[in-house]
Parts: C-alpha cells; sequence; structure tokens
C-alpha cells in the first residue's frame, strides 16, 4: 500500500503501462523449486527506471497454493512495525497485490516487512464508488518467512504462500491466469524513499489495477 500523502505524484508517460506476463511454474511436488522458475525485476514504479538495489521475483504454483519470492539488495533495514496489519508500507516492505478475477473490481493486498511482520487486506473498486480498503480481512492460511544473506552482499530473500482458498477461487487451470503486480519500498540512511513496481504504475500509487501485469499459470 502506499499513504495518501504519496498518492498524487504522477508520471504522464503512458507507455510505461505496457503489458506484461509471467510464467508461473507448476510444482508436483508441492514444494517451491526456484531454480526451475523465471524471475523478474523490479523497476522504478514511476519511471521504469532501474533503482538503486536491485529486486528479483519469482512465483511458482501447486494444487492449493501460489509461492513468491523476492530477493532484495538491502544495505539499511527500516521496519519499526511489530504486529500484524501495522502500517507497514510506511518503512521497508515489500508487497504483492492480486486480482483473482482479472477485471479489476477487487483484489487483495499482502505486505511482508523485513521482520516477517504481515498486512493483508482486501479492497473494492466498484465503478463510481471510492475504494474500499478493508485491513480487518486476514487471510488465514498465509504462510510467510523472510531470511538473509550476506555474502557478497546483503540481501533479504522474502517468501510467500497464498492459499487460493483464502483468495476465494479454486486451483487454476494451466492456462489460466491472474492479474498482479508486485513492489517494494525501500529507504536509506538519509530517509529518502524509493517506490518500485513490476508493472510501472506512473506514480506513486501502487493502487491502479489497471495497470497489473498477468500471471500465468503454467503446467
Amino acid at each position: 500500500m502506499t499513504s495518501a500523502k504519496h498518492q498524487g505524484m504522477r508520471h504522464t508517460e503512458n507507455d510505461l503501462r505496457r503489458p506484461l506476463d509471467y510464467p508461473c511454474t507448476y510444482m508436483p511436488s508441492g514444494t517451491p523449486d526456484w531454480s526451475l522458475t523465471d524471475s523478474v525485476e523490479l523497476v522504478d514504479v514511476v519511471t521504469g527506471a532501474t533503482p538503486r538495489q536491485q529486486t528479483k521475483v519469482r512465483a511458482c504454483w501447486t494444487d492449493t497454493t501460489i509461492h513468491m519470492q523476492f530477493e532484495c539488495e538491502d544495505d539499511y533495514i527500516v521496519s519499526p512495525y511489530t504486529d500484524r496489519d501495522d502500517p507497514l508500507y510506511e518503512a521497508d516492505v515489500v508487497e504483492c497485490f492480486i486480482d483473482p478475477n482479472g477485471d479489476g473490481r477487487a483484489y487483495y493486498e499482502f505486505n511482508v516487512s523485513p521482520h516477517n511482520v504481515i498486512f493483508d487486506a482486501y479492497i473494492t473498486n466498484n465503478p463510481g464508488e471510492p475504494k474500499g480498503f478493508h485491513p480487518e480481512w486476514n487471510a488465514k492460511q498465509l504462510l510467510s518467512s523472510v531470511s538473509y544473506v550476506n555474502v557478497p552482499a546483503r540481501r533479504v530473500i522474502y517468501e510467500l504462500a497464498i492459499c487460493f482458498e483464502d483468495l476465494e477461487c479454486t486451483t487454476p487451470e494451466a492456462g489460466s491466469h491472474f492479474r498482479l503486480n508486485w513492489f517494494r519500498i525501500d529507504q536509506d540512511k538519509l530517509g529518502a524513499r524509493t517506490y518500485d513496481a513490476w508493472a510501472p504504475t506512473g506514480a506513486v500509487n501502487f493502487h491502479m489495477p489497471e495497470c497489473f501485469g498477468t500471471i500465468r499459470f503454467t503446467k
């Protein structure tokens, strides 16, 4: 999520909203093998430029769950929050927004902090109505982990396991797809913040489902 104070900064270039498609690999064993998956790199959410610190994202799926991994270069951690549904988006965080129906009218938000604190929410986006934010919603079967790798440089590895049942959908068929976007917010030692995305929105505003990319379930 981005806070309201950041949602007015817009970029005017429509060519940033290029269609993106990610092949999500099926794992018949039921366990992620990240060596078998493709990775994508996040870019600046407004300009599409390469960020100072790299973020790679991978995804795969099983009969019950979609798995995601964020691999983040991170030379400085800012994360004061300790409780579920704290405003993690005001500090370092990785985020995923998922629209299983693909129509932009409702989607789910998942945030993970560097200390493995979770924020999850359900958002409605009906035509002619303000967006409805529901942080009281919780994914009951959500699993997450955070680990640190310090060689050759520090990287933070975030993993999420989101059950299709929590997304109120059945196991996808091969060839079907969700709409989705991945994000990262990072703050440096001087307090400057960067906002990165898989699919740039042209604004420091993550809540633009019309800009989501496509994640395609393959076997």
